[in-house]
């Protein structure tokens, strides 16, 4: 996954603050896409959370989770495995108001249209 698709990606979901591809098991931000610019420790905190929340802890008999939605009353934060690279995900940072099946349909695609 490229900028350049992390940057249509927040241009077909206009609530997507900030759009992160990262590797979660190294820990490493590999592409980003903003309307503003984030820190790198904000970055390295969304991949940390991306690892800890699709890392499988608390899920059924071990199963990894392909997604994970974190909701507040002013964020959403929504994770995404790569499903051909595991170790992968694409992280976004949407406002609270974000039609939730928008930003799942959206975020799923991602990986169907990157390239």
């Amino acid at each position: 996954m490229t900028a350049d698709d992390l940057a249509q990606l927040r241009a077909d979901l206009p609530e997507c603050e900030l759009a992160v591809f990262a590797d979660v098991f190294s820990g490493t931000v590999l592409a980003a896409d903003a309307a503003l610019k984030h820190p790198q420790e904000n970055l390295d905190a969304l991949c940390a959370e991306a690892a800890r929340l699709l890392s499988g802890a608390g899920a059924f008999e071990g199963a990894e989770p392909d997604t994970a939605v974190v909701l507040t009353p002013v964020t959403c934060r929504a994770f995404f495995r790569d499903p051909a690279e595991p170790g992968e995900a694409l992280c976004c940072l949407c406002a609270p108001g974000v039609p939730p099946e928008r930003l799942l349909e959206a975020g799923r695609a991602a990986f169907a249209g990157a390239g």
